[in-house]
Formats: structure tokens, sequence, C-alpha cells
């Protein structure tokens, strides 16, 4: 068992019944749906950006957009992440708070 700071977590990854806790270099698996662990998370600091991905915000560098116009979350540690049409509209609304 393995207690993470939630300061730590980067982002949140579904790996079918399982979600992966990334922090820093450290990958934990959790057994349990991506969707009933958002729901335990503070909203103004997770954002669900793909219906993979749970972001944390303040690991959020900048937003790219690629050549056939998706969009890319490049976190602080460089890692990219996929952003969805309706995760680009969270993601957006959650910044302009």
């Amino acid at each position: 068992m393995h207690v993470i700071p939630i300061d730590q977590v980067d982002y949140i990854e579904a790996q079918d019944d399982y979600v992966a806790v990334k922090a820093g270099e450290m990958s934990h698996l959790k057994e349990q749906p991506l969707g009933d662990l958002e729901k335990g998370l503070d909203p103004s600091r997770f954002v669900r950006i793909h219906r993979r991905y749970l972001l944390q915000i303040d690991r959020l560098a900048r937003i790219e957009t690629t050549v056939n116009n998706s969009r890319i979350a490049v976190l602080t540690n460089q890692t990219r992440l996929p952003i969805s049409r309706s995760g680009y509209r969270r993601l957006t609304e959650l910044l302009e708070q």
C-alpha cells in the first residue's frame, strides 16, 4: 500500500479496471475505475482532459495544437497527453476561473 500526497500527482491514466497514478518518475496502479476516482478529487485541481486522463492543473505547462487540429497537454516534466474536444472545453473553463 502506498500513500501518495495529492500535491505529488502529475496525472492519472485509466488502464482497463485500474488507474495508474503518475507522480514524478513513479507510477502506482490502483484497482478502481477512473470515473470513480475522479468523483473524489477536487474539481478545481483535477480536470478530465480525455477519456483516459485526469490532469492536475498545476502540472500543465502549455497546450499545443497539432497539424490536424488536435490538442496536446504538455506538462512541466515534458510529458505529453492528448486532449479531447470536450476535455479542451473543460480545461479552458477551469483555466478561465
